[in-house]
């Protein structure tokens, strides 16, 4: 696929077609296709240089308008969304250090070093009146870095990871086939921030198949009445989103077939996926599809698949991660089980961080994805845990680096809450270690209950501790219940777990 091929036939051929809607505007292909040109025209005029541009915003179109400038004119974005603290901005700002940076929206929020020019939206309005032609010859494309999207290091800084133009067309070739085939012209729900990379599986398989993207903005997703009204007006068929994000609709009555009848399928990927979860679902939604994937940042969205019929939940023990995408092996290291991607949408690395990059990225031999099996190919080392079933099916068992050390033994706490969300009456829980001087002294969980089923006082809590025991060794079990009305989430849509330490 040669995604701003797509999108340019799209506009061409439909340019009344909606490509994306949100509170704070609508706009058409045609639209899309003008505005990025002129942007591209005053891009390629102002810079001479060919880095990354960072886009400062949140759900507004014109930040597509930019993502599409910026990789016309030969400049891979760097998505920065608006619910990141001015710290990490300006952290990531400096670590791009182009030039400009592209503020659509909420410059009032930016705090940033005063050497870069913020192109705002008075400057992006008279750009875009200007109505410039553009055509030109080097867009980005190859191996040129399409997007860099930060996440978190483990040093306290963010490291960018960069998605090379491949990736991304590799990934689009195949996620255009997600639940049995994704038709044209279609609406995708988008959850996710454009700062993280689950976004660019409804944004990017939107605009592959010329759908039109509806958007959630942050404070509609704390408006749960009206984000229901919205989401059910939109007539979504595709919802994309983390698992978090959809327990929370859950906990709506309303949040079923009969008022969302045009959803045709879950897409999750973010966070594991529990079979409480998948089952309400497949329960309220009988005739929509629930595909459950995996893959990290470094993977370009996720490489796996697998649809979460009532026969998988059926089965014992946690949901699989699913199949491996063409062009994909995950490889298990025999020593520590941790799962290696290899194959053709694994990133070029970190933004300026080789030390980083040559920790985890390394090249392997293509064995089954080529023809010449000893043909070097990308992979990463993804730090997750994993096994492949009789069947072929894989499953992630958990972080190697989410392991701690109590009382000498070695605990996963993946394991635990996975265990957790089985027990009948959970609908969502999260284990936070507790510690002193470092040291791991106990297990606290943090429960919300599926309606009244368990009762909110000590014999709820021990239910819920007993019922553990029946699942997993004594050691495991947590010490501590705490029952809370809701899981707090991140930007991202995944559990807040500073947060849930913060009540520890």
């Amino acid at each position: 696929m040669d995604i701003l091929a797509k999108i340019k036939s799209t506009a061409m051929e439909s340019p009344d077609r909606l490509v994306f809607s949100s509170r704070a505007g609508q706009m058409t292909y045609g639209e899309l296709w003008e505005k990025s040109s002129s942007l591209a025209n005053y891009i390629e005029n102002r810079l001479r240089n060919r880095e990354p541009i960072m886009v400062y915003g949140h759900k507004s179109p014109d930040m597509l308008v930019s993502f599409l400038a910026c990789v016309r004119s030969g400049h891979a974005y760097c998505p920065v969304d608006i619910g990141n603290p001015p710290e990490r901005i300006s952290d990531i700002a400096d670590a791009v250090d182009n030039e400009i940076v592209i503020v659509p929206q909420h410059e009032e929020l930016l705090e940033i070093n005063s050497k870069f020019e913020i192109v705002g939206r008075e400057q992006l309005d008279d750009i875009f009146a200007g109505h410039a032609a553009y055509d030109g010859l080097e867009p980005v494309s190859g191996d040129d870095t399409y997007y860099v999207i930060f996440t978190s290091g483990s040093t306290g800084k963010p490291k960018g990871v960069k998605i090379p133009a491949d990736a991304l067309n590799n990934y689009l070739n195949w996620s255009v086939t997600l639940s049995g085939g994704i038709p044209e012209a279609t609406r995708f729900l988008n959850q996710a921030p454009f700062s993280f990379d689950l976004s660019v599986m409804d944004l990017y398989t939107g605009l592959a198949t010329g759908s039109t993207i509806v958007a959630l903005d942050k404070g509609l997703q704390q408006e749960m009445p009206e984000m229901m009204k919205y989401i059910s007006a939109a007539e979504v068929e595709y919802w994309v989103s983390t698992p978090s994000f959809a327990d929370m609709c859950l906990g709506e009555a309303e949040f079923s077939y009969e008022n969302f009848g045009s959803i045709k399928a879950f897409l999750f990927c973010g966070e594991v996926l529990t079979k409480d979860t998948a089952k309400q679902l497949r329960c309220r939604f009988p005739d929509a599809k629930v595909i459950n994937t995996y893959g990290p940042t470094e993977s370009t969205v996720c490489v796996t698949e697998v649809d979460i019929t009532d026969e998988v939940i059926a089965e014992a023990g946690a949901l699989p991660i699913g199949l491996p995408k063409p062009g994909t092996d995950i490889r298990i290291d025999p020593e520590s089980s941790e799962m290696i991607i290899v194959g053709d949408s694994v990133s070029s690395g970190y933004y300026k961080d080789k030390e980083r990059t040559d920790q985890v990225f390394f090249m392997a031999e293509a064995g089954t994805l080529s023809d010449n099996p000893k043909a070097m190919i990308r992979a990463y080392r993804t730090g997750d845990t994993g096994h492949y079933d009789e069947n072929g099916m894989l499953f992630c068992d958990g972080r190697i680096d989410n392991q701690i050390k109590l009382h000498g033994y070695r605990i996963e706490l993946g394991d635990i809450e996975s265990n957790l969300a089985n027990i009948d009456g959970v609908a969502a829980a999260a284990v936070i270690p507790k510690k002193h001087e470092g040291k791991v002294i106990n297990l606290i969980a943090f429960v919300v209950r599926e309606g009244n089923e368990i009762s909110d006082d000590y014999s709820g809590r021990k239910y819920v501790r007993e019922a553990l025991r029946d699942l997993l060794p004594s050691y495991m079990v947590p010490k501590r219940v705490k029952f809370i009305d809701k899981m707090p989430l991140t930007n991202n849509g995944k559990a807040d777990r500073r947060k849930l330490e913060e009540l520890v």
